[in-house]
């Protein structure tokens, strides 16, 4: 970083294949003072630990599942059925057909399972229902999306599994269709948004990232997550959401930027390094 660079964008999701360094490639930036687009490296961390976040989030009244570190024996009236899954893991890593749990012991098996692959295993309450992300890029929340389990392999539980996320064709893939706009009342739309908008405040989210929530049977909304560096492919979910709101990816990158140059600069040098380059004028030629 000799050469101070005006923006750096931000698509890095860990180091080596180790996600715990992927808020250090922030730090390394803000250090050197070089604006980067995205969440600051204290948002991607704590995000990361799931255990933070849940403790912020539940600390300002939102509405978290019950939740706990995996840490000898779990109390018996911990409500079942439970999702086991990695405690400082994005991107679903963990989350398979068997990490939901509906009996005492295969929660002790899924748990012992689980502290062999990761260093830590969070253990949260399952809540059935259905599932919507709601997306942000600067101060704008975009169009939500719901994902429709409807196709689901049978017995399978309905959530986002490593597979349904990564591997395309699989069952799990072919089981998790996202939907976006999502076809829901605007009251419930709004509803919705609150919550992800008021989570995503308490974990100081800036630039752009999503936040997942589910609707239980009764009614009630449940933040499960707050993700501060989402994928940004132009087919992943934050960018349908850009499209529902009227953006092709250029537009939806370009407003990522734009958010980031603005923070760090101001408005109007954010315009400035934006605007498209100005033709030369043609040489007259008597």
């Amino acid at each position: 970083m000799a050469r101070r660079a005006e923006l750096v964008f931000n698509l890095c999701e860990g180091v080596h294949g180790k996600s715990e360094w992927e808020e250090h490639v922030v730090g390394a930036l803000e250090f050197a003072g070089v604006p980067v687009t995205g969440a600051s490296l204290w948002t991607i961390a704590a995000c990361r630990r799931k255990a933070v976040a849940n403790a912020l989030l539940a600390q300002a009244g939102l509405p978290i599942p019950r939740w706990t570190i995996a840490q000898g024996k779990i109390d018996d009236d911990f409500p079942l059925p439970a999702i086991v899954k990695p405690a400082a893991e994005d991107a679903s890593a963990g989350l398979d057909r068997g990490s939901v749990v509906a009996d005492r012991k295969a929660l002790r098996a899924r748990v012992a399972a689980m502290t062999e692959q990761f260093d830590e295993v969070l253990v949260q309450e399952y809540v059935p229902g259905r599932e919507f992300n709601v997306g942000f890029v600067g101060t704008r929340t975009l169009p939500l999306a719901e994902i429709d389990f409807a196709r689901m392999p049978e017995g399978a539980w309905p959530i986002l599994t490593y597979a349904g996320k990564w591997e395309p064709g699989s069952p799990d893939d072919l089981g998790s269709v996202p939907i976006c706009p999502a076809a829901i009342p605007q009251k419930l739309a709004e509803r919705l948004a609150k919550v992800a908008e008021a989570a995503w405040r308490v974990m100081q989210g800036k630039g752009y990232g999503r936040v997942d929530l589910r609707l239980d049977e009764q009614g009630r909304v449940w933040v499960l997550e707050v993700n501060p560096n989402p994928d940004l492919n132009d087919d992943a979910g934050l960018s349908r959401m850009a499209k529902a709101a009227g953006w092709d990816y250029a537009e939806l990158v370009r407003r990522i930027a734009e958010v980031a140059l603005r923070d760090a600069q101001g408005a109007t040098a954010a315009r400035e390094l934006l605007a498209p380059p100005r033709r030369a004028r043609a040489t007259r030629t008597a």
